[in-house]
């Protein structure tokens, strides 16, 4: 479980264009549930992934994972067990290493551990190339190709794979479904939701894809001038867009 209790988070703290990107916010997020947190810019949306993953400190309030605090550990630190998807998909792959590297970089394994016990290493090549030959593109037989060569769909799918072979205890996404190949995105999505099932995982997601919101997750909740105004999770299956424009647009016009 992690809890968030009376967090606030001020920018320009010094400056007389402070602003308070998150005010008081008490939360909790429970094991195998899906949530997407909305707002419009400047809401807090972002602000709040990164306090959860560390890149941001905050001003006030306590942290706590699994009854921990860990307000003072730092980003890297808490890179295993809470993993940070970006936008950008560029930015949570190393593009100049191979498919290989980075699926085991973003694992329990090092790889360069794996050069020192060649067994461990063709174990995992052969559980990588079976993860990989799950989303039919042919990924596995180019183990070997740097990052960088793949089309954004591949990366995707590389993304996606790590995420599966690192088994955090809690994956945030940053408008990561908003760079989904079309193509691709059901089946990544669908992937995706099922090791969260089956891991009992923490989905903590930023969106504006109604769509996506509705199939896959368990509750919504909507910021505002840093504040939570709605925390929905009862009737998930009943709600419609235009319930969650209203209750947005109500708070923000």
């Amino acid at each position: 479980m992690l809890l968030l209790k009376n967090i606030s988070v001020t920018f320009n703290k010094e400056s007389q264009f402070q602003l308070k990107a998150l005010s008081d916010i008490d939360i909790e997020f429970h094991s195998n549930d899906w949530t997407y947190i909305i707002g419009g810019n400047g809401s807090g949306k972002s602000t709040l992934l990164k306090i959860i993953s560390g890149e941001l400190k905050t001003d006030t309030g306590e942290i706590r994972l699994n009854n921990k605090t860990i307000n003072n550990i730092p980003f890297h630190k808490r890179a295993d067990k809470i993993l940070f998807i970006e936008q950008d998909i560029t930015k949570n792959l190393v593009g100049s290493m191979t498919v290989y590297e980075n699926l085991v970089l973003g694992s329990e394994q090092n790889v360069f551990v794996s050069e020192f016990f060649p067994y461990k290493q063709k174990k995992q090549l052969n559980k990588i190339k079976e993860l990989l030959s799950e989303f039919g593109l042919g990924l596995e037989n180019r183990v070997n190709q740097q990052v960088r060569f793949l089309s954004g769909g591949e990366q995707q799918v590389v993304v996606t794979a790590r995420i599966m072979l690192r088994k955090p205890q809690i994956i945030l996404m940053d408008e990561f479904t908003s760079a989904l190949d079309q193509k691709i995105a059901p089946l990544i999505i669908k992937k995706i939701k099922d090791f969260v099932t089956a891991s009992q995982i923490s989905v903590i997601a930023v969106s504006h894809d109604y769509s996506i919101i509705k199939d896959t997750g368990d509750r919504v909740i909507i910021l505002a001038n840093g504040k939570i105004t709605h925390d929905i999770s009862k009737g998930m299956h009943e709600l419609t867009e235009k319930f969650i424009l209203d209750k947005f647009y109500e708070r923000t016009k």
